[in-house]
């Protein structure tokens, strides 16, 4: 049992230095890395680098030099630093040792995330990245139609779009086997491209990416305010959303996310968290699948039923069928075996051998953050500061972002509220810092509304949210199995 005990603790030092509440027992657990602030985009909603900002556009660029994220990389490594994100106001493979960085990293065995524009990655870069096992890549497009994509980034014409898809397709090729990176396309919404819901699925399921995720646009005060959505367009995007649920490649994967149009994202639940109710898959052609509600040992299921061309039918929901692979995003349908292997048209099905044929599914991920944004204006703003203030702030123990001036900050918004600079003290030193204690405490302890957090403005929107919902649903696990204990 003690073992037992010594080995829980050293898995979870993040939440013990959390119970702690006065200090860290070991590195965070995601770091986030601004490379650069150079890019060679102008997102029209980008706070650095939009022609809309007027003079207020990021004209000095900052970089971090190679030699200090070479050794901040060894540095994080060192106090367990689970994984590190490559983002930030610049593109990171405008860096110029990006692969010397990604490798560095992969080599240490530290998760990797690496958010890209995705303008910039070539065929010979992709394969580097498939081979260095990178795990997650977010390609931030804003857009499923070429003309879309040219309206929300002015610089570029309809071939980037184009390349963009071709390049996305490339990699899916290429990571069949190791199934790395999982891709994540991100989508900003604005007035610009509100109407074109559908057609970012659509183009998200062309190019077979895992994942997609909504996000409503952070406008700049003065600056890009004309791009914020108005009341009508919100419900026009509402409407979008349940349209999608009808959809016949729309697969809902449980009873009571098929039942989901009767009260759609609707009770108490917590809508931070959310999922959206259902999974898009892309059928093989000439395949049908029949979805209808059953009824399996008693109880309510879902009746899915695939035919192939030949009017063959997969094997019922009492046989489990299909079954789910989550860490490839696959459904796997099952087919008689003995009757395809006698198809005549067998070696050209891509039906295999045990009658199997894996259908991959695309999840929207954030949604229920997203439908949050979208919703009435002082009914979000007043849910902001509720769900802030009604639990703990952990992002001292959970997170940290790096500046390109080397500052060292504890959230993704705290620009004017820097804990320390990589060029007077090591990571190490400043994550371990009284400095840095003190703010995990006020953090952890203290409402957001105190002059302590006005230069980070929490209730404006808090980007760490999500993993802070995360980290406390990993705290109350841990109370509910002491309370087993006891």
């Amino acid at each position: 049992m003690q073992k037992k005990t010594k080995k829980f603790f050293k898995d979870n030092l993040d939440l013990a230095g959390a119970l702690d509440g006065s200090r860290a027992y070991k590195g965070p657990n995601i770091v986030q890395i601004d490379l650069t602030d150079k890019c060679n985009l102008n997102c029209v909603g980008c706070w650095c680098h939009s022609d809309f900002l007027g003079e207020s556009k990021l004209i000095e660029c900052k970089e971090l030099p190679y030699k200090l994220v070479k050794k901040l990389i060894e540095d994080l490594h060192k106090i367990g630093v689970k994984e590190i994100m490559l983002s930030g106001s610049g593109e990171p493979f405008m860096y110029p040792k990006i692969m010397e960085v990604i490798t560095s990293i992969k080599q240490k065995g530290i998760k990797l995330n690496i958010v890209t524009n995705f303008t910039l990655v070539n065929k010979k870069i992709i394969e580097k990245l498939v081979e260095l096992k990178v795990d997650n890549i977010t390609a931030s497009i804003w857009a499923g139609d070429a003309k879309t994509y040219v309206k929300t980034h002015p610089n570029q014409n309809e071939k980037t779009f184009e390349r963009i898809r071709e390049n996305l397709k490339f990699l899916h090729s290429l990571k069949k086997e190791k199934n790395l990176p999982h891709v994540k396309i991100y989508n900003v919404i604005s007035k610009f491209n509100y109407g074109k819901i559908e057609n970012m699925i659509n183009f998200a399921l062309d190019t077979l990416v895992d994942y997609i995720e909504f996000q409503v646009i952070d406008a700049v005060q003065g600056k890009t305010e004309f791009l914020m959505l108005s009341e009508s367009k919100k419900l026009n995007l509402f409407k979008q959303f349940r349209l999608l649920l009808k959809r016949d490649n729309c697969y809902a994967y449980d009873v009571d996310s098929f039942l989901i149009n009767k009260k759609f994202l609707d009770g108490k639940l917590n809508k931070e968290i959310k999922e959206f109710p259902g999974r898009f898959i892309k059928i093989p052609l000439k395949f049908i699948l029949k979805v209808s509600e059953g009824d399996k040992d008693g109880k309510k299921c879902i009746m899915r039923v695939l035919t192939c061309p030949l009017n063959k039918t997969t094997w019922p929901p009492k046989e489990d069928n299909p079954k789910i692979r989550e860490d490839k995003n696959l459904y796997i349908f099952r087919f008689n075996p003995p009757h395809c292997k006698l198809c005549e048209s067998f070696d050209t099905c891509p039906v295999n051998d045990k009658g199997e044929i894996g259908i991959k599914y695309l999840s929207i991920l954030g949604f229920g953050s997203f439908y949050r944004r979208i919703s009435n204006e002082s009914l979000r703003e007043a849910y902001d500061s509720n769900i802030i203030d009604s639990i703990p702030c952990y992002v001292g123990w959970i997170y940290a972002r790096i500046l390109t001036n080397g500052d060292v900050i504890p959230c993704c918004k705290a620009h004017l509220f820097p804990l320390g600079n990589l060029y007077k003290n090591s990571f190490k030193s400043i994550w371990f810092s009284e400095k840095y204690n003190e703010f995990r405490k006020k953090a952890k302890n203290t409402k957001k509304s105190d002059p302590y957090f006005k230069r980070i403005e929490c209730y404006k929107g808090c980007d760490n949210l999500g993993m802070n919902l995360e980290f406390h649903k990993r705290i109350k696990e841990l109370h509910l199995l002491q309370k087993d204990i006891d």
